[in-house]
């Protein structure tokens, strides 16, 4: 049931790359490995799918158990945080802390793909951007909510809440994980690797996302790549920097914007990265200097981004040319060489 409610080519090492597999919805032929397989098939994961997979697995649903929450200690140990083992399936500890997963079941999802639960309980998932309607798909956040409800209503999910108290709208924001498949003893995937891996979400930067964030961003420029869900929608495209045009009709709304930093300046106020010779025309980030501390201690020196291409997310402002600014790291991307010449690629 659908509730309704409020609204590259990246270099990813060979661990992320198992983990994005991991985080992928499974084909559904063989059965589910037995008892003493159990281990073995936790650490290679679910077996790949894409799009497809999803839609199959979706219009499958378990029968619900007991409702009702309780707290679950996930049983396999996982690896130290922010790994992208640990963050495509349900970690068992944090550094030296157990932690507790709640479990309950879905009972459906909304547009913003936001989790309704038999206890009455909402949860919006950590790292997950939903779609909206664009003027090409004027129903795509309504018919990418149906596609998570197919795989999630009725289904009972574990969910570690990032926060201690509700957020301002009485969600609980939380790392949730689902059943890979049909049968009720499935491993427990990450279901905002597996959303963005099938292009039905954007990543959210954030304090909620941040400890996967390698993670989920390999899962969506997987999606990307692959032209998957939302990605073929050219609304959703990444804009170049210099394409003005695309600016001017998605002012005021969240954009991925990609291209190579011609200048950087700076004042006691802010740090402008200026992707063009003409200030006030050409598309810029601004930082601020009281922001900047979060930048340096995340490993990144913004004053040594000249001549580097970057892939930013955020509000596009337009009224004093276009311009985004940024308040923390998880916003903007150094590419690597070898992204960088893909990226160069793609625009011509």
């Amino acid at each position: 049931m659908v509730g309704r409610g409020p609204q590259t080519a990246m270099g990813i090492t060979q661990s992320k790359k198992q983990a994005l597999r991991a985080a992928r919805p499974p084909d559904f032929g063989p059965a589910p490995p037995k008892r003493g397989a159990d281990a073995r098939a936790r650490r290679r994961g679910p077996p790949r799918g894409l799009i497809a997979a999803l839609v199959a697995a979706f219009a499958l649903s378990a029968a619900p158990g007991k409702p009702g929450a309780q707290v679950l200690q996930a049983a396999t140990p996982a690896p130290a945080a922010n790994t992208a083992e640990d963050c495509a399936s349900p970690p068992a500890s944090q550094g030296r802390r157990r932690v507790d997963l709640e479990k309950a079941h879905v009972i459906s999802v909304d547009e913003r793909l936001e989790l309704m639960l038999d206890d009455g309980r909402r949860l919006k998932i950590a790292g997950l951007d939903p779609p909206r309607p664009t003027p090409g798909g004027p129903e795509l956040d309504v018919e990418t909510a149906k596609k998570l409800s197919a795989w999630l209503s009725g289904k009972p999910v574990l969910f570690r809440p990032v926060f201690t108290a509700p957020d301002r709208w009485g969600r609980i924001i939380a790392e949730v994980f689902a059943p890979a498949g049909a049968p009720e003893g499935a491993a427990p995937i990450s279901v905002a690797g597996a959303a963005l891996d099938a292009g039905l979400a954007r990543f959210e930067s954030g304090a909620a996302g941040r400890r996967c964030r390698a993670f989920l961003l390999a899962a969506e420029g997987a999606a990307r790549t692959a032209a998957l869900g939302l990605w073929t929608d050219p609304y959703y495209a990444v804009i170049a920097a210099e394409d003005r045009a695309s600016f001017a009709e998605k002012t005021g709304t969240s954009v991925i914007v990609e291209g190579r930093v011609a200048r950087v300046e700076e004042d006691k106020f802010r740090v402008l990265l200026l992707f063009g010779e003409r200030r006030g025309w050409d598309f810029s980030v601004t930082i601020l200097q009281r922001n900047r501390k979060l930048f340096t201690a995340a490993g990144l020196d913004v004053s040594t981004l000249k001549d580097k291409t970057v892939r930013v997310r955020g509000l596009l402002d337009t009224r004093f040319g276009p311009q985004i600014e940024i308040e923390r790291p998880d916003e903007i991307e150094a590419m690597t060489q070898g992204q960088d010449a893909a990226a160069a690629s793609s625009r011509r």
